[in-house]
């Protein structure tokens, strides 16, 4: 699965920020605790001509997510 490689500072800026009326950023940390972002074609429709519309033209990169152990084993 592949996401947008997000900076702290860049994760920072939008994590929580809402970009319509119902929807807002959630990035996630990978395997590495690099940030990602994932959006849908109709997310990246809809922040073109918008202040976010510079995400679009982040790198996308594999993203591994974090190996979560379960405590109660």
């Amino acid at each position: 699965m592949n996401g947008i490689k997000l900076t702290i500072e860049q994760k920072n800026a939008i994590q929580g920020v809402f970009y319509n009326e119902n929807t807002f950023f959630n990035c996630v940390q990978d395997i590495n605790s690099d940030w990602f972002l994932f959006l849908s074609e109709s997310d990246k429709a809809e922040l073109l001509n918008t202040e976010f519309s510079y995400l679009l033209s982040l790198t996308e990169l594999e993203y591994i997510p974090p190996i979560i152990e379960n405590p109660f084993i």
